[in-house]
This record gives structure tokens, sequence and C-alpha cells, in this order.
């Protein structure tokens, strides 16, 4: 694979171009909905709900090799098959989560034991739903050869799919207004690929409702169910849900209901022997039907604020509406199980044929347990710190241990697991268990941006030395013994400063992109 030209071209970079490309750019941002609501006022206050300001983007594609793009594109379904197939594996799952997790990690014991819960009981709803992002970095060898390797799939509140659509938009409206005109042989239409993001996950939540209110033993409808986005209270990013919004009433005609973890503890019922859910809006005396539950919330331990909080996800979960994703399926997302489908062989269970086309991109990862790889993980990562990453079972962002951060907190967690012991509990699993241990991919050097944020001046500042992280979104409808529905369609490209570990937009650490495929 031959290395990535110089970016950005020099001539968009120059004073008079740089200036008119980005207020065109932060104009068409406005007018088209790539927005946030303003940062708060203060810390503990709610972001002003009358103002906005454009999202975080770039004024230019980045190139991206087409080979490496089209092959992530073409492993989405695969890897929706898979997880779609994890989740329903009770046994694998009860094997790989409570042997270690659960017992050092608050958050996953809560899920596990929504879990167990609703199995004691009779799962009423047999269908899940998935709304999936699968991530990949371009990995650079000794020979400057590139190929892709995953990051981490994702399979909760997957999130930036309506933002990216239209950035991929603005970058092509750029284009065809001449502003790219005699800048660079490769921004021309035929590199800049249409993005389906938008549409697939809002076609992959129509599928879940028209199942719900197409089931045969369901009494009639009194009224038309109603999708409900579980929501953080104080959301920035509402617009990028909004547009999903929107889309699934126009398009399909399905109504949306939204409101947090929070809200739903005195909002949300279940009623009769079928545990239909039902949501009292703010803006109706009849509560409402829900088909799916759709959660853009309740990824971390931040969106539990009370118990309540969380018997409200346990009301959630025992009820007949679809849930996206189920108690199961995010279990399945965790970090703990990309590490064991790793292992040798367990892909191969899942998979089969397919396997190998799917282990080409994973990278190499370690539990952090005691046994032969684990002991072979902690050798390595206290030899040379530097070449790994230390990740817990956490989805959002800004919650990975970096290179030489990691030998101070193994020590950390040890001396806590020590300080256990000597209370009198039990510390058979250790704390360092909750992680696990990824190989850092050595990502293209060399590579800048033009990256546009609010408030930052008038001119996009170039960024000499970037990483870009592609995301290819998909969505499963499934149950056992049924046959799924897959989609899959669109992309989201995130590029961040190279010094920079992490690689969240909603946190502050990366802009929206496009590739550019050469």
């Amino acid at each position: 694979m031959s290395i990535l030209p110089e970016w950005p071209p020099k001539s968009i970079r120059d004073n008079d171009l740089n200036s008119l490309i980005t207020q065109n750019a932060r104009d068409y941002a406005l007018g088209h909905g790539i927005v946030y609501r303003s940062l708060p006022n203060c810390p503990s206050s709610m972001p002003p709900q009358d103002t906005t300001i454009h999202a975080p983007m770039t004024t230019v594609p980045s190139p991206f090799p087409r080979k490496l793009f089209e092959q992530a594109m073409e492993l989405m379904p695969l890897f929706s098959k898979l997880y779609a197939l994890v989740s329903m594996d009770e046994e694998f799952l009860d094997r790989v989560m409570s042997t270690s997790v659960i017992k050092v990690d608050d958050f996953q014991q809560h899920l596990y034991n929504i879990w167990c819960t609703v199995r004691r009981e009779g799962i009423t709803q047999p269908m899940h739903l998935g709304l999936f992002r699968s991530d990949y970095l371009m990995h650079t060898n000794e020979t400057n050869e590139l190929s892709l390797q995953q990051v981490e799939f994702n399979t909760i509140s997957s999130s930036f799919g309506a933002l990216c659509t239209r950035v991929s938009e603005l970058h092509r409206y750029l284009y065809r207004t001449g502003a790219y005109a005699a800048t660079s042989e490769f921004l021309c239409a035929k590199n800049m690929p249409e993005n389906e993001a938008l549409d697939t996950l809002t076609d992959g939540l129509a599928d879940a409702h028209q199942h719900y209110t197409s089931e045969t033993l369901r009494r009639a409808h009194e009224t038309q169910p109603s999708i409900l986005f579980v929501v953080q209270p104080n959301e920035r990013n509402t617009f990028d849900q909004r547009a999903i919004e929107y889309k699934l009433f126009e398009k399909h005609g399905i109504s949306v209901v939204r409101a947090s973890l929070e809200d739903l503890c005195t909002k949300a019922t279940i009623h009769g022997d079928a545990r239909l859910l039902y949501v009292q809006p703010f803006l109706s005396s009849d509560p409402v039907e829900i088909s799916v539950v759709y959660f853009r919330s309740g990824y971390g331990p931040g969106d539990y604020p009370s118990e309540a909080s969380w018997n409200t996800r346990l009301l959630l979960e025992r009820s007949h509406a679809i849930k996206c994703p189920s108690i199961s399926l995010q279990l399945a997302g965790c970090k703990k199980v990309q590490q064991v489908l790793a292992e040798p062989g367990v892909l191969e269970d899942f998979m089969g044929n397919d396997a190998p086309s799917l282990r080409l991109t994973f990278s190499q990862l370690w539990p952090m347990d005691d046994s032969e790889l684990g002991r072979q993980a902690q050798s390595l990562v206290l030899a040379d710190p530097d070449k790994y990453v230390l990740k817990p079972q956490r989805e959002g962002g800004s919650n990975n241990i970096y290179k030489e951060d990691i030998p101070p907190a193994l020590r950390n967690m040890e001396k806590r697991d020590n300080e256990r012991a000597s209370r009198g509990e039990d510390v058979t699993v250790k704390e360092r268990e909750g992680y696990i241990l990824m190989s850092l991919i050595d990502t293209p050097k060399d590579r800048g941006a033009m990256m546009l944020r609010a408030g930052q001046g008038e001119m996009s500042q170039y960024v000499s030395q970037t990483t870009s992280e592609l995301g290819t979104y998909g969505t499963a409808l499934f149950g056992k013994n049924i046959k799924p529905i897959i989609r899959s369609g669109g992309y989201l490209l995130r590029t961040k400063a190279s010094e920079s570990n992490e690689g969240g937009v909603a946190v502050g650490f990366s802009v929206i992109d496009t590739p550019l495929l050469i």
C-alpha cells in the first residue's frame, strides 16, 4: 500500500483561501444542523438551550486508502453478525463476565445482575436490536505498508451518524462550489464517498418498530406505538439524535419520545402479563406504548445517579419493547469480550470460514489476569509501556490509560487490592483484571489536517501531525432461530492531533472529517 500524500495542499493553508473556505464551511454547518449546544457558563450548570455552535470539523477531507475503506465497509455485516451471535450465547457471556470483570467492576456487575434477573424471570421479548459502529485505525509497518486494525466495536450509543453524514455533504458542497479548485488532483467527486449513516441508523430502528407492531400474538394497538430515546439530561449533542428522530417521522411515520433514566423513574410503567411498556410523555395526558427503547445514555456509571435509575434500567429490560441494545448486547460490547474473541480459536467457533477476514483487523490483545497470557501481558507492559494502552470496560472516551501512565496505575491497583485484603475482603480477582491490554497501533506520520472549532478564530487551524479513526455503521435486528435483518452503510472519520491519546469528538479531542479515497 503506497504512502499517503502530503496533506493538506499548501494552497489551502494560504490565509486568503483558508479564510474563504472557513467562512463557507461555518455558514453551511450552522445552516444545516452540524451543531452542538453551546458550552455551559459553569461546569455545574446546563448548556444554554437557546444557543448553538457548530460541531468541530475539518474544512477539507483527509486522504484515506480506498482499499482499506472498502475493506472496513465489507466487514461491517460480518462484525454485526458476530456480536449478534455473542449476545445470544449465554454460556459464553456468563463465562467471560462472571469469572473476572464483574468481581472488580461495579458498573459491569450492575449490568450483569440485571441480565441474570431477567433471565430468571423469563425474557418476554426475544428480539434484539443493535445499532453498531466498528472503529479502526490505519497501521503502518516497517516498509510503510498500511493495514486496517480495529480499535473497538460499539454496541451502545453509536453516535455521530447524523453529523458525519452532514459533514460529508459539506465537503462535497465545498468541492462543487469550487472551494478546492486547482488545489489537488485527489480532491474530486469520485474520491468523496456518499455517506449513508443517517439512513442506516434510521432504517435499523424502523426495522425493530415494524417487527414489534406486526407481531401476530399481540392485541390490536389502541394507538400507534413510539420509539423511546433514553438520553442524558445535559446532552450537548442533541441534534445528532434529533436528526434520527426527524428522519424516523418523515421517512417512516414513527414518532419518538425522549426521556432520561431519571425521568423514566416516574414516567415508565409495565402493563399486563405481556409486559407492555408505557411512558408518560411531557406533552400528553395519555401514556404512550413503546415499541423500541433506544439507549443514547446508560453506557457509563454517571448515567445512573441513583438506585432508582438502576431499577428503571431493569424495568425497561423486563418490558416487551425491543431494546437497542439489550442488556446482553451491551455486555457483549465490553472490552473483555473483545479480548477473549482475539484468543486462538474463539472467533473461529462463532464465525467459521468468515473468521480469518475479521481476525486480520485484530490488534494484539491480552487479559490482565494470572493466566499465562495475563502474566505475559504484565511483563511486556512493565518492560516497555510506551507500546501499550490499558482499557477498562467503558465507552464514551477519556477512560483509557496510556504508555508511561500504566506502571504507576498498576501499582496503585495492587495497593488497593492489598488494602481490601487487609480488611478481610475477597481479592481472588485482582482490580487489574477489570482491564485488558492492547498494543498501540502505529499510525502513519506526517498527515496534516485543517481543523475548525467554534470560537477559535476566522480561519481553520493547520495541524501538521494528525491521526484519523474510521468508524463504519451497521444495524442488526435478530433473535434465536430467526433470520436476522442486517444493514450496513455510512461511516464516521474522526481526526485528532497525534499527541492526543483519546479520540472522542464529544469530549473535545477529535473533529469530524471525511475520507478522501486514494
